[in-house]
């Protein structure tokens, strides 16, 4: 049972302590030094505390519910390679990191023919080899919360990519992680590192999918550096079914005239909680963030971000799209900061949201903080429900109420489909909408 402290945050469960003893002297980077450092980042977890509503950043998820219970470490093993195929993207010539259960499956995976400068490795060796390396990054600067402190504490494996300067890969690089069936809770906590020098160039496909039926706890982090010129494009999809929890943390620095787009489609799933952190540390850098969420019955979808532009000239762009069903609930909480020395920024911000029940929650909660004088920002959220002019319309061609209701949402979302760089993740995120849509298959047939 656990005890609040303070009205602000609970008492993890002794469940996290059983890991970290699992793992000792077996996970990679779990012996010496590398040891000493799990057992610190675990006693900061322990003092952070799993947040309560109290505290700002998670007034409208009660995380503890979905998160602070008794799992297992995840189990090992593979899946059968026809249910891994079906999640492939970006084409045949791209390269493919599989992790199953947050763990590397080499067997799997393909990583052939990398440009020179490039490395792509698991995680795992890299923490067995170096450890220092995951840890010696300008992202790790920021303040850990608690589930980043878990994260440190109980990491088993992940992505390493690094490109030197200069540095392209012609072909997205995707990596596919998959969440097996299992009768247990369990509970697995990936770390992505993606490095960029000087003018290298990237293309990301991060793809998660839960197989089957169970109790889950992702809880993932990224700390991503984009160097000067730089260019990294993320496509994320994450399909989960009821009793999936997903929190991810992802950090990014940007250099000067480095760019960065990402689009998020997390459908489906207990809890989705993605936190973006996004530094903008070099002039004239851009940073664009793209989203569609789209919970239903009783799923719970929360992204936060928050973007600081530390130096002049910069640009950043955000853009939500939110569709809530059912008792569904979804947040948005999108905060920019302008910093003292940052002038002539560029900055935007917008969240529409559609709400199709008389039961389902949107809570949305766009900020500014400016300390700088010659800016340009804007930001700005709606909800509604349907346009009935636009819903009679379609009635009166001879479309049914629910084929009407469908055929709309989806037009909704199309302005986040369009900013889906892969052709084939837009293809697998158009199925994913239509999935959730009653007439889904009808609309498909309709194009």
């Amino acid at each position: 049972m656990s005890v609040v402290t303070r009205n602000r945050t609970v008492e993890p469960v002794p469940a996290f302590a059983e890991a970290l003893e699992r793992l000792r002297g077996e996970a990679a980077g779990s012996s010496g030094r590398a040891l000493e450092e799990r057992a610190a980042a675990f006693e900061r977890f322990q003092a952070l505390g799993v947040p309560t509503a109290r505290v700002e950043a998670w007034k409208y998820t009660n995380v503890s519910s979905f998160a602070n219970r008794p799992f297992g470490l995840a189990p090992r093993g593979t899946v059968e390679p026809d249910l891994i195929i079906p999640h492939f993207a970006g084409g045949h010539r791209a390269r493919r990191l599989i992790l199953v259960n947050g763990r590397a499956v080499p067997q799997f995976s393909h990583l052939g023919g990398l440009p020179a400068g490039m490395t792509v490795r698991p995680l795992a060796q890299v923490l067995a080899e170096t450890p220092e390396l995951v840890e010696r990054s300008s992202v790790n600067d920021e303040p850990e919360h608690s589930f980043e402190a878990l994260n440190r504490a109980l990491v088993e494996d992940g992505a390493w990519i690094s490109l030197k300067d200069g540095v392209a890969l012609d072909e997205p690089l995707q990596i596919i992680s998959l969440l097996t069936a299992g009768e247990s809770a369990f509970m697995t906590h990936p770390r992505h590192v993606i490095r960029l020098g000087k003018g290298a160039k990237l293309d990301v496909i991060m793809t998660t999918v839960a197989l089957g039926q169970a109790d889950s706890l992702m809880n993932q982090v990224e700390t991503i550096e984009v160097a000067d010129g730089a260019e990294l494009t993320i496509d994320r999809t994450l399909e989960q079914g009821q009793g999936r929890n997903a929190i991810t943390r992802s950090r990014y620095v940007l250099g000067n005239r480095a760019r960065l787009q990402q689009t998020n489609a997390g459908l489906g799933g207990s809890l989705i909680r993605h936190e973006m952190e996004v530094r903008l540390r070099g002039t004239h850098s851009e940073a664009i963030l793209n989203g569609l969420m789209m919970p239903q019955g009783t799923e719970h979808v929360d992204t936060l971000i928050r973007v600081h532009h530390e130096m002049p000239d910069c640009q950043s762009d955000q853009f939500y799209k939110t569709v809530a069903d059912g008792r569904g609930r979804a947040v948005f909480a999108g905060k920019i900061f302008v910093h003292k020395d940052a002038q002539r920024t560029n900055s935007y911000q917008k969240n529409d949201s559609l709400l199709l029940s008389d039961d389902a929650e949107i809570d949305a909660k766009p900020e500014l903080e400016i300390y700088a004088d010659d800016v340009k920002c804007s930001h700005g959220a709606t909800c509604g429900d349907l346009d009935p002019t636009a819903l009679f319309y379609l009635r009166s061609r001879g479309l049914d109420e629910a084929l009407a209701r469908s055929m709309l949402t989806f037009a909704f979302t199309g302005e986040v489909l369009e900013r889906i760089k892969d052709e084939s993740v837009g293809h697998v995120v158009r199925r994913m909408i239509l999935d959730r849509l009653p007439g889904g298959e009808r609309l498909a047939e309709l194009g």
